[in-house]
């Protein structure tokens, strides 16, 4: 049996942060959500780019510092 990691560690991600209202650091993220480390920026990249993610701050080269999920009524804005 194939386990895909990749899905099971960005469902982590997701369901850590979908556990703060206002937003969560990625180092909580790293350090905390059950995810591998080295596939949490990628995660978010992908969530950022379907819409699901919005970040709040960035760090001096662009990765993201503090993330939410992003609320149903800013999605249908932005259509």
């Amino acid at each position: 049996m194939d386990m895909n990691y990749k899905e099971i560690d960005t469902q982590r991600i997701i369901d850590y942060i979908g556990t703060f209202a206002n937003g969560v650091s990625v180092d909580d993220i790293i350090l905390h959500s059950g995810a591998d480390k080295l596939r949490v920026y990628p995660a978010l990249f992908e969530l950022e780019q379907s819409g699901w993610l919005e970040v709040l701050e960035r760090e001096e080269l662009g990765a993201p510092s503090m993330v939410r999920k992003k609320k149903v009524e800013e999605k249908k804005n932005d259509r």
